[in-house]
């Protein structure tokens, strides 16, 4: 069985919104950066701690007469306890036997689209 080494994705929505999408095996230096843009704003996360660097947020803001965006930069030195959070709300939906979120359908939903691509370039899904 191959191993995928490099995903692209451009997602869209009915009402044509778009998403892209690349995830690397092949990429040698750890690398983690997510784009999100607005019509008049750019939200740009990069690095999430550890080997992936610092994590940073920028906060990009259009100005009327354009030019250079103004720019907020917030930095997260400290380690990032979201997967522990994570964890801990996980162990806690079972002790309360409660249905964690996201579950099981927007696992199911997320696999769904992953064989859809698959299937859509020729790949056995």
């Amino acid at each position: 069985m191959p191993v995928e080494d490099n995903a692209f994705l451009h997602l869209h929505t009915a009402d044509n919104r778009t998403a892209w999408l690349h995830s690397s095996y092949t990429e040698w230096k750890n690398l983690f950066s997510f784009e999100i843009y607005f019509r008049n704003a750019k939200l740009h996360i990069d690095g999430i701690g550890r080997s992936y660097g610092v994590g940073r947020l920028y906060y990009y803001q259009m100005r009327p007469e354009m030019g250079p965006p103004d720019t907020v930069i917030f930095e997260f030195p400290d380690r990032d306890p979201t997967w522990g959070l994570e964890l801990a709300e996980f162990e806690e939906d079972i002790a309360l036997r409660r249905t964690p979120t996201p579950g099981l359908t927007e696992a199911i939903r997320a696999l769904e689209i992953v064989e859809q691509v698959y299937r859509k370039n020729g790949g056995t899904g």
